[in-house]
């Protein structure tokens, strides 16, 4: 019989091996999302960003509505730019 007992700083190793990877994937979301927007032009076009922090890695937008572009409100219909982004280019199912 044998058994497997993880490195203590496992997470570290695996997190640092997988960031270039991760940093590809949420660039090219970030590049879809631009492109899907639903505005010719403004601010929320521009304001998709990579982060890599304590959260992880992903794509975001910094718009101060973006929220409400993305989810909709009770006036306005969800465009879910972002998540058609990251479904585009990837193992992920819009919600």
């Amino acid at each position: 019989m044998s058994s497997f007992l993880p490195a203590p700083n496992m997470n570290e190793v695996v997190s640092a091996a997988a960031t270039p990877e991760f940093l590809d994937v949420a660039e090219n979301i970030t590049t879809d999302a631009a492109r899907i927007a639903p505005v010719d032009k403004g601010y929320y076009r521009r304001s998709f960003r990579v982060f890599d922090d304590d959260r992880g890695v992903g794509a975001e937008t910094v718009d101060f509505a973006g929220h409400i572009i993305e989810w909709g409100s009770e006036r306005t219909r969800p465009h879910g730019t972002l998540r058609t982004a990251a479904a585009a280019n990837g193992d992920f199912e819009p919600k």
